[in-house]
């Protein structure tokens, strides 16, 4: 499926896993290095062999696992999520060699926040988590129907205020 799909006109592929809960991951190190890791560097390894770039959602702290998926081929990981990870933290770490996609919370800034904090949270993710490249802004998840629609527009609006933003 994989190298059917990187036939196609398309600049990436999003692969959509789940290994990580809120403090680390589902099976631990070994065994992901075991069964998963195999797996995904010969999917990983088809779509940079066609130039593709690799996406991949997975939720959780899989922090751990960073230096394992780098290796294997990942250029952007979402979603990126501050409740389980220190993001500018990561950021430091692995930013040379990893993009992100995510950092805004929809666990406690958009539901809570008001409009004004949500444009200055996503002014200050772009400042300092964009520095330097290798960031796109945006909830670190689907965002859920408690959050306001105020805020949902202030992410935007954030996004556009800062649309000559270089980082």
């Amino acid at each position: 499926l994989v190298e059917r799909a990187v036939r196609y006109d398309i600049d990436g592929v999003y692969f959509g896993d789940d290994w990580g809960q809120q403090r680390g991951l589902l099976m631990g190190p070994v065994f992901w290095r075991r069964f998963i890791k195999p797996r995904i560097t010969r999917m990983y390894g088809a779509v940079k062999a066609a130039g593709k770039r690799v996406f991949i959602h997975s939720c959780g702290d899989v922090e751990e696992v960073f230096p394992d998926l780098i290796e294997a081929g990942l250029d952007v990981f979402n979603p990126f999520q501050p409740e389980v990870m220190d993001i500018y933290q990561v950021k430091e770490r692995f930013g040379d060699r990893l993009s992100f996609l995510g950092g805004m919370s929809i666990q406690r800034v958009m539901p809570f926040s008001t409009a004004e904090e949500v444009r200055a949270e996503a002014h200050r993710l772009m400042d300092r988590i964009g520095a330097g490249g290798g960031y796109i802004l945006a909830p670190s998840h689907a965002i859920p129907r408690d959050v306001p629609v105020e805020n949902v527009i202030a992410l935007v609006e954030a996004a556009r205020d800062d649309q000559n933003h270089t980082g």
